[in-house]
């Protein structure tokens, strides 16, 4: 996350006269590769300690989780950068690139405000991630629970969809006809 603030940090020197060789691209390469390491990490993370049976509900939820939360943070900052824009461009009505250093101002505030919640998604990671020695005594946890033996029950809203049923040892249920 550092990196990807540093790259917005970056993009808030924009001008209207930049290139995007050398005002655009270097910020793209590193956001590229601070964003991919965010994702992996994140994705075990939010996944982590949960139930084996549960995986499969798990890391769908993780995924529409950070969709909409993408959809949701490129809408707002949208709505920064035309704020911001339409603002400069009330007080700055004259000259010719009176639009195109609207519109870079608009950009550049959208670009500090995602640096700033970076950098506090750097200080509540580093807050709220439990510590090597505590991830450790999960995982070891994790690996001393007894493995489930013997024979299931499919739970109630699959038993109308499959033909077979397994009673549980010392359940009254029936084997179906």
């Amino acid at each position: 996350m550092l990196l990807s603030a540093g790259a917005m940090t970056y993009l808030t020197r924009l001008t209207v006269t930049s290139s995007y060789p050398t005002g655009v691209l270097p910020a793209m390469l590193v956001m590229g590769l601070g964003f991919g390491m965010v994702f992996g990490p994140a994705i075990n993370t939010a996944t982590a300690g949960v139930k084996r049976e549960d995986s499969g509900v798990a890391s769908p939820l993780v995924n529409t989780m950070q969709q909409v939360g993408g959809s949701i943070g490129t809408s707002a900052l949208s709505t920064i950068a035309l704020t911001a824009t339409a603002s400069y461009l009330a007080a700055h009505r004259t000259g010719p690139l009176a639009q195109g250093a609207a519109a870079t101002h608009g950009y550049t505030v959208a670009f500090a405000v995602s640096a700033a919640l970076l950098g506090l998604g750097v200080i509540l990671t580093v807050v709220l991630l439990p510590a090597k020695h505590r991830l450790e005594e999960l995982r070891n946890a994790a690996t001393a629970r007894p493995a489930h033996s013997g024979t299931r029950a499919i739970p109630v809203a699959l038993a109308s969809c499959s033909p077979v049923i397994v009673p549980v040892p010392g359940s009254t249920a029936t084997r179906a006809p």
